[in-house]
């Protein structure tokens, strides 16, 4: 396969200033997400740093890799442009009332539209004008994969030169350069300059990032007919099996059915190449691409299906929307690639790449608009689970309080405020209040772990009979799930510290003996729990504090001093049932 990029001259220069470059961009990163508790490794949680940040580092990484003498201030004007509109995405995302589930998918579509910018922005600098030539097009694409692939390496190999280094003169007593990786901002500049350094490096050698291309694409190109034999046979399946098997095995069905789509579409690519004389050369190579081709659709049909019944069943989510935005993409792309198969036939590959710049670019903007707040799949999915709830169709017992307050965002937030007073419901109001009162999210349980501590709470006894349980420890015991299921649980409350024994029951005799009562089928094990002034901790106990640890320390140094060494017999404290001990000693 040709390299059908631009040739540059080589430029030396290149490698230090972008060495420089990054050194600079890693140090101003570290400083702008430095946290205000002055641990070296803390995070700040402030939005606009943060996003000060994103936007260094974005465009840091941006003029890398578009870096050329020819046209630089271009580069330098696309990688301000794109980091400073990223930037202001994650500025934007970033609300102190709450976060969505959805945080993540956005950060990937910004993310998603930058790397699809990156080859169409160098296409036209290097054309000089508005014009995207597929050939240059895909080859700057896989040059840029592999590149940064390449330059990671290269980092990894830096740094652990680096730790090397930093052991070996230890070894001597000289301690500054373990000193130095033992400081954030001194790892920040390592990376930055090494990645700088090593994209600088490559850029002057495009032989070997265009051989590395060319064995890449011949590697990936050799696994279509595999990937195409097992498609096919899987889509011919599906009538004789039914769809039904598919959600009997897995609830990722859709996330498999992309995968596999996704995985079609990179092979069908390396087989047909960037022009007709850089297609494969093997008929079963170009029919496996165009097999791979028509299973596309079908894949992607089962996948939307798949989706729309779980939404059908449990409502919108964030992540479901945005399972449905990635759905429809892969629709498309599937309709165009059938489209071109059909009309194309065995030329069907000139009718696709022609498609593939569209889709880019469609894709691209796409991306980017779901990355900003304008797509507020939070409000939408809130709008989605209160509808249901106010028909009826989930109970409040049963319905997700979590992802309300943790997954839905701002809107989420809000709503749980508006049940907590003016719902009609005495059940809703206080689920509602308990959950917007939450502080972090197993605070709140889900209906399944509902159903879980009810049964956990009729399979336990506490001991001394009658000991009241402390509603601390109480909370503790159950949300461990350790007397769930068919397990059978003791807890012995003691004033500051208590031990739960749990074990499998065997199965009720024949006469209906009570399981509670039944033998054990099975090792009782054993976990202790500690008060610690309000709440319970368990084991190990709680650990000391600065001060007494610190003065311990001084004790035993003392004593070592004066030679005070002695061997004392210790108690120890384990349980015993029936006169034989259980379990490990507990202190």
């Amino acid at each position: 396969m040709a390299d059908q990029r631009m040739e540059h001259e080589p430029w030396p220069m290149r490698a230090g200033l972008l060495l420089g470059l990054g050194m600079l961009c890693g140090l101003i990163v570290d400083q702008l997400i430095q946290g205000e508790s002055g641990d070296n490794w803390s995070v700040t949680d402030n939005v606009a740093r943060l996003s000060l940040a994103s936007f260094v580092a974005i465009s840091g990484v941006l003029f890398a890799f578009t870096l050329e003498r020819a046209r630089w201030k271009w580069s330098l004007a696309f990688a301000t442009s794109a980091g400073a509109v990223l930037g202001l995405i994650f500025y934007s995302n970033g609300t102190p009332d709450g976060r969505s589930a959805d945080d993540f998918w956005r950060v990937v579509a910004a993310l998603l539209s930058v790397a699809i910018a990156a080859p169409l922005f160098q296409t036209v600098r290097d054309q000089g004008a508005r014009k995207l030539p597929y050939g240059p097009v895909h080859a700057h694409a896989w040059a840029n994969v592999v590149l940064w692939c390449a330059s990671w390496a290269f980092v990894l190999v830096t740094w652990l030169l680096a730790l090397l280094l930093g052991e070996l003169f230890q070894l001597i007593g000289i301690r500054l350069l373990r000193d130095l990786l033992d400081k954030s901002w001194a790892d920040w500049m390592l990376v930055g300059g090494a990645l700088g350094a090593a994209v600088g490096l490559l850029r002057d050698r495009d032989r070997i990032v265009g051989l590395l291309q060319r064995v890449v694409t011949n590697v990936l190109s050799v696994l279509a007919p595999v990937l195409a034999v097992g498609l096919i046979l899987f889509v011919l399946a599906l009538p004789f099996t039914g769809l039904d098997a598919l959600w009997d095995q897995t609830r990722a069905t859709t996330p498999i059915l992309l995968a596999c789509v996704i995985g079609a579409f990179v092979l069908i690519n390396a087989v047909i190449g960037t022009a007709p004389e850089e297609e494969a050369e093997g008929r079963v190579l170009r029919w496996s691409a165009m097999g791979l081709g028509a299973v596309m659709l079908p894949l992607a049909v089962v996948a939307a299906i798949s989706t729309g019944l779980r939404v059908d069943q449990h409502g919108f989510t964030p992540e479901r929307f945005w399972a449905i935005v990635f759905i429809a993409i892969v629709l498309a792309c599937a309709c165009l690639y059938l489209y071109a198969l059909v009309r194309g036939r065995l030329g069907w590959a000139a009718r696709l790449r022609p498609i593939n710049i569209r889709l880019a670019i469609g894709i691209c903007v796409v991306a980017l608009v779901l990355a900003t707040p304008l797509a507020n799949f939070g409000a939408l999915s809130t709008s989605s689970q209160l509808a249901r709830l106010d028909s009826g169709q989930v109970s409040p017992q049963d319905f997700d309080w979590r992802a309300l307050r943790f997954d839905f965002g701002p809107s989420g937030v809000a709503a749980l405020q508006r049940l907590k007073t003016d719902a009609a419901d005495p059940a809703v109001r206080r689920l509602a209040s308990a959950a917007a009162a939450a502080e972090r999210r197993w605070d709140i349980a889900s209906p399944e772990e509902e159903r879980l501590r009810a049964e956990a709470a009729r399979n336990l006894r506490v001991l001394p009979a009658g000991t009241p349980l402390p509603d601390a420890l109480r909370s503790i015991l159950l949300r461990d799930h350790s007397c769930a299921a068919n397990q059978l649980c003791l807890v012995l409350v003691q004033p500051d510290r208590a031990v739960l024994v749990s074990a499998a029951a065997c199965p009720p005799a024949a006469s209906g003996r009570p399981a509670m009562v039944g033998a054990l089928c099975g090792n009782p094990r054993t976990r202790a729990y500690y008060l610690n002034g309000t709440d319970w901790l368990a084991d190990p106990r709680p650990a000391p504090s600065a001060a007494e640890e610190q003065a311990r320390q001084a004790r035993i140094d003392a004593g070592f001093g004066r030679g005070a060494v002695e061997v004392r017999e210790v108690p120890r404290r384990q349980l015993f049932i029936g006169g034989e001990p259980v379990g490990e000693p507990f202190e």
